[in-house]
């Protein structure tokens, strides 16, 4: 089967720089880049306000979980910070590839990692490198795709057999895996075809009371797996204006969040070797970021669950009052700003905001995750992760009941960075339809459990069809908009948000 591809769009060592600079205090500034890549490929710091963030919570007790490919445990921002690195996936010989590695097999994941844990020692002038948003944090690394060798090249994993590809599996056990080693953050930069393994993992995950954060697709603008799955918290990527990047996901109600993910400080590796003031583009960058400021977060109120740690990332997105309007923005800015009660189209319930988080009485926000689709063809459905986690689920009409149709895609898996794999091609079918009851039911789910075994060749997924008596859900396969505005509930109040194309005022 394919597998994996990358999806961070690399800019070079002394990269296209910044056309605007985000303040902490304010948002109408828009100087003239610095100089130095490496600063303004950070501008994301100042704009989530991290130096506050870290004033209550730096990722300390908390493990994150990194599933990406291979890493340099070696580059100056990672010196110390890598408490473990394993792999199950197998060399053509029947050993066990390495999980760390030097030179462009294994950057993405070392960038992944630097934006969560790096120390901020690199290659930059003065010794400076990437700082991560949860630098005590123990993080963990799991390698679960490598490049294969050809002319076209992919990202794949070989399990019990080092030539067949599974890669989708590898990423499914090492959630797994990564539950059994305690961690509490689970960031997935990937895309993948369904595999069974997924939702016995997630439910794994969810009743040991695990954070999972995955990402969006860059090629396609559309959410795969594990990112489709009920109760992920799915990430795409905005620009220093706030702004979805024109890689970035639109239109889906599968989006959770947004955060920082153009001209990013990434690092990568050159024929010199490493260099820090790299920068790169895509949802890859969000993710992690994402993840790293919950694992912030939550080292902040060490006495929260992972619910309701995800609760305070949800009322406290980011928004500024502007003309009677609330904005979707990095911070919270001005006064009685309200709640987020619904999501946008496309930046899910908004941009993260961990340094605002973090000042609420997470403690006592409710014990349920708010990512958990109660209603429609979520996978696993909200019923097992009841069962998982002991959390009731919302009840929910007969009528508003479904059950997955077997023309539900199976993508192959893909990596998220660096635009390696050629667009998938779109499929003209549904990719859920209403069902009915008794034999038919039990009919189809056989058959679909038979069907998502065969691991089809990649394709374009759209979104469930809606429940019955709910809004339409929009749908994943909508055209792009340049510009325009949309409005999101949030507590009543309006809450006006902007998206238009990278590099577009």
């Amino acid at each position: 089967m394919p597998g994996p591809v990358l999806h961070h769009f690399r800019r070079g060592a002394v990269a296209t720089v910044l056309g605007a600079v985000i303040s902490t205090t304010m948002f109408a500034v828009a100087p003239t880049a610095s100089a130095d890549a490496l600063d303004d490929g950070q501008w994301w710091r100042a704009a989530m306000g991290v130096e506050e963030l870290h004033r209550t919570g730096t990722g300390k007790g908390v493990t994150v979980a990194l599933i990406d490919g291979p890493i340099d445990s070696s580059v100056p921002e990672l010196e110390g910070r890598i408490a473990s690195s394993t792999t199950e996936c197998l060399a053509p010989g029947g050993e066990l590839r390495p999980s760390t590695m030097k030179g462009v097999i294994s950057e993405h994941a070392t960038s992944m990692a630097a934006l969560i844990v790096g120390s901020g020692k690199g290659t930059a002038s003065g010794g400076r490198g990437i700082a991560g948003i949860a630098p005590e944090a123990t993080l963990r690394h799991y390698a679960a795709a490598y490049r294969s060798a050809g002319a076209e090249s992919k990202l794949t994993c070989g399990l019990e057999y080092a030539d067949l590809d599974v890669a989708s599996e590898a990423i499914a056990r090492s959630i797994r895996q990564a539950v059994k080693d305690g961690a509490k953050v689970i960031s997935i930069s990937l895309t993948a075809g369904y595999d069974d393994e997924f939702i016995p993992a997630l439910l794994e995950a969810y009743e040991a009371g695990a954070i999972v954060v995955a990402s969006t697709n860059n090629e396609t603008r559309q959410v795969f797996w594990p990112g489709i799955g009920n109760g992920v918290v799915t990430v795409t990527h905005v620009d220093a204006a706030g702004n979805l990047d024109s890689s970035a996901m639109r239109k889906s109600s599968f989006v959770d969040f947004a955060a920082p993910g153009t001209k990013i400080a990434t690092g990568g590796s050159t024929s010199s070797g490493w260099k820090s003031d790299v920068l790169s583009d895509g949802s890859s960058q969000a993710t992690a970021i994402t993840a790293g400021g919950l694992a912030a977060l939550w080292s902040a109120h060490p006495g929260a669950t992972g619910n309701q740690v995800l609760q305070a990332a949800k009322d406290a997105i980011g928004l500024r009052a502007e003309d009677g309007k609330f904005l979707t923005w990095f911070r919270r800015v001005g006064d009685n700003l309200p709640d987020a009660s619904g999501k946008t189209e496309s930046y899910g319930f908004g941009i993260a905001s961990p340094a605002d988080a973090v000042k609420l009485d997470v403690e006592s926000l409710p014990d349920k995750n708010p990512m958990v689709e109660q209603k429609g063809v979520g996978m696993p459905t909200a019923q097992q992760i009841a069962a998982a986690t002991g959390v009731t689920p919302t009840p929910t009409s007969s009528a508003g009941s479904s059950t997955p149709s077997p023309s539900q895609p199976s993508a192959s898996a893909t990596y998220q960075a660096s635009g390696v794999a050629e667009p998938t091609q779109e499929t003209g079918s549904s990719t859920s339809r209403w069902l009915g009851a008794g034999a038919l039911v039990i009919a189809l789910l056989v058959g679909l459990a038979l069907f998502l075994r065969r691991r089809a060749k990649p394709v374009h997924l759209t979104a469930p069809a809606p429940d019955a008596g709910s809004p339409p859900r929009p749908s994943e396969t909508s055209p792009p908009h340049d510009r325009h505005d949309i409005q999101a509930a949030a507590d009543g109040a309006a809450a006006t948000t902007k998206e238009h194309s990278h590099g577009q005022s």
